[in-house]
């Protein structure tokens, strides 16, 4: 899996390779870069995320560039 980190200011700007399996969530620290994941899968990504789903929020969860459906990941 292939993961980057983007800083904010820079978001307008950047543009996937494949956003379909892509996944980011916001990193820590000073400048608060969005760090981005790519899948080799979308299911893999979509498992991922409803597995997060089912425990308590935290700020650390990833989220999907493009909205998963009603029925994916289950």
């Amino acid at each position: 899996m292939q993961t980057y980190a983007c800083p904010l200011g820079r978001l307008n700007e950047l543009k996937h390779e494949h956003p379909e399996r892509t996944a980011y969530k916001m990193g820590s620290g000073t400048f608060a870069d969005y760090i981005f994941q790519v899948f080799p899968n979308r299911q893999s990504m979509a498992k991922c995320i409803r597995l997060q789903e089912k425990r308590e929020r935290h700020y650390s969860d990833w989220h999907t560039v493009i909205k998963l459906t009603d029925g994916e990941g289950y």
